[in-house]
């Protein structure tokens, strides 16, 4: 069979494309014969073939489905982020909901709860540059030797989640600016290096709710899309064996440069130094929210 079937969805430019009528699947239904005969009967009166004739005839007897108001455009001034630990039980929750698997983290990163209107309604994060993505690294201009390009990569912060559950209209654009924003001055202050850019990578594909997850917060961001990542097959960048289909997945590759911000060329990190972690944990005492106020601050609402 060649061709896309009315009603199912195609893609045009590369993204997904609605039809005028949303998809349809067939069914195969035996009917007794004298319900044929009625359905016939109905449809030489009404003008209407079988499967026209069934749809008229249960309207009346299926309630109608009424799509619940969508809530009001977002507005700023309700919108806040909170710095936390990866361990908060309230981060946890919508990070166990994201559709990538939590895998844990290796390097730098801080992440954020989501607050509008005081409730929780996401995450937000950001965690050090993934070392490899050959059209990435070609947008940033990365050295091609190991030890400059690690040094580089420190000053580029990976979007490495965003899990928003409350759909007012250009919230998530919002969150992503004022998170852009936020971490920024977060990530000097802890890290004590200066911000260059931001990066994500982004799973293109069909939600059940009939919208398609492609980044369109992010373009609205005035992130630039610079292509496809290649991906890979049944192992991973360190060459492990595994079945997961969200690592095997291409990846849409967005960027967003900070005006007037040169690559890092003298950080390093912490790692071995016993004397910069110690520092780096005092820091974070006094910048992380305790998890109480937070679990206060929530219920009182």
């Amino acid at each position: 069979m060649t061709g896309t079937p009315k009603g199912h969805r195609s893609r045009a430019g590369g993204r997904f494309a609605e039809e005028a009528k949303p998809p349809a699947k067939p069914v195969l239904v035996y009917l007794p014969e004298p319900l044929l005969e009625r359905l016939d009967a109905y449809g030489r009166e009404n003008g209407t073939g079988r499967g026209r004739s069934i749809t008229k005839l249960l309207e009346d007897l299926l309630p109608s489905h009424t799509p619940p108001q969508p809530p009001p455009r977002a507005q700023k001034d309700l919108l806040r982020l909170e710095l936390v630990r990866r361990s908060n039980p309230l981060y946890q929750q919508f990070r166990s909901r994201h559709y990538i698997p939590d895998r844990g983290l290796v390097g730098q990163q801080l992440q954020y709860l989501v607050f509008y209107g005081g409730e929780v309604v996401g995450v937000i994060g950001g965690a050090s540059a993934v070392f490899t993505s050959q059209t990435r690294d070609e947008y940033w201009g990365f050295a091609k030797d190991k030890e400059t390009k690690t040094r580089q990569l420190n000053s580029i912060i990976n979007n490495n989640i965003f899990r928003l559950e409350y759909p007012a209209p250009n919230l998530a654009t919002m969150v992503i600016a004022k998170w852009r924003r936020q971490i920024q001055k977060d990530w000097e202050k802890l890290y004590g290096v200066q911000v260059a850019g931001f990066e994500t990578f982004v799973v293109e594909e069909r939600l059940w709710n009939g919208k398609t997850r492609n980044g369109a917060c992010y373009r609205a961001d005035n992130w630039e899309l610079l292509g496809i990542t290649k991906g890979y097959g049944d192992t991973n960048v360190r060459g492990r064996e595994h079945k997961n289909k969200t690592l095997k997945a291409k990846k849409l590759i967005y960027c967003r440069r900070i005006e007037g911000r040169e690559l890092c060329s003298t950080y390093t990190t912490s790692w071995n130094d016993p004397e910069r972690q110690k520092e780096l944990n005092q820091k974070r005492v006094e910048m992380f929210a305790d998890p109480l106020d937070l679990l206060l601050q929530t219920v009182r609402q």
